[in-house]
């Protein structure tokens, strides 16, 4: 079989096999603290099972930006190994030893351990939910878009985005300031926190991930400045409610920026937030036939190896 169909086969039997993982529906919410308490300890019960889906659909291979994502850094490395060792790093996010599932894993563990650090139960259970909605698979293959778009970026062109117009048009759209390799990820708290430094919140990146502040000539962002001026990213545009942990997801929102042009861009929460929906519409927001040409432009500006050995770009379960 062709590998470009044995892909194909791959992305169908993907979304066959995801759409009975876990599941977010819980019959809708409680109407009482006390009756989110009594109901608390199903909902961290399925959260550990959503976990444990996620974790096997990872490691089966059924996440498709996960499969994006080692491929690009694979790529990437060989283009320039001097940045191996943050390639590698950002590569984790493709298994369970990632920063975004090292964040969910910590965030389940802390709604079991540490019920202190919640306000009521309702907002624990609430909590519980979120978890359980970011460990579905089709919703952790989208958390991944700012990770494989940041290597897509450092690769100067050569690799195309996924789910994301060119970064040309949303700076473009945004009237953004292009703030350098991996400015997708600031305000992330998988990458780094914001600290108080002389009454101004400055990003700070974790150690593993501190040579972006090197590539960009050790620039650092303050929170104001970066809220004005900085681009559209998944997580902080779409993801944030989703991906965030209890404590910080709620604390300064940033402003929502576009996502591309006015050229029938426009992707919402709502387009992004169900596995239905997603399957449904182009990730751009259009047609299948407008994805079909954007899929046309992706395939362009790809490598040639690349194009060859892989349907990325392709319409299927997830990246357009």
């Amino acid at each position: 079989m062709p590998l470009t169909r044995f892909l194909l086969f791959i992305t169908l039997f993907s979304m066959a096999m995801l759409s009975g993982c876990g599941g977010s529906d819980n019959g809708g919410p409680p109407k009482s603290s006390k009756q989110a308490e009594a109901e608390l300890p199903g909902r961290i019960s399925a959260a550990e099972k959503s976990m444990q889906h996620l974790k096997s659909a990872i490691n089966s291979g059924l996440v498709r930006n996960a499969l994006i994502l080692k491929e690009y850094a694979a790529i990437l490395k060989s283009q320039k190994p001097e940045l191996g060792s943050l390639i590698n790093n950002l590569a984790l996010d493709a298994g369970n030893k990632g920063a975004i599932y090292k964040n969910l894993d910590n965030r389940l563990s802390t709604l079991k351990n540490e019920p202190g650090l919640f306000e009521t139960p309702l907002a624990r259970y609430q909590e519980a939910n979120s978890i359980i909605d970011a460990a579905q698979p089709e919703n952790y293959h989208f958390a991944l878009v700012d990770v494989v778009n940041v290597l897509a970026d450092m690769s100067g062109g050569s690799l195309p985005r996924v789910d994301s117009p060119p970064k040309s048009e949303t700076l473009a759209a945004n009237r953004s300031e292009d703030m350098g390799a991996g400015s997708q990820l600031i305000g992330n708290p998988s990458y780094g926190q914001w600290n108080n430094s002389g009454g101004t919140s400055v990003w700070a990146w974790y150690g593993m991930y501190s040579m972006f502040r090197d590539l960009t000539g050790g620039r650092s962002y303050g929170y104001n400045q970066w809220n004005r001026n900085r681009d559209w990213s998944y997580y902080n545009d779409v993801g944030r409610e989703r991906n965030g942990n209890y404590r910080n997801k709620n604390t300064n929102p940033p402003k929502t920026k576009k996502y591309g042009s006015k050229r029938d861009y426009g992707v919402t929460k709502k387009s992004y937030g169900s596995a239905s929906s997603d399957r449904r519409k182009s990730t751009y927001g259009g047609s299948s036939s407008k994805s079909q040409n954007r899929s046309t432009q992706s395939k362009r500006s790809a490598p040639a190896s690349f194009r060859n050995r892989s349907t990325y770009s392709r319409g299927g379960f997830g990246g357009k």
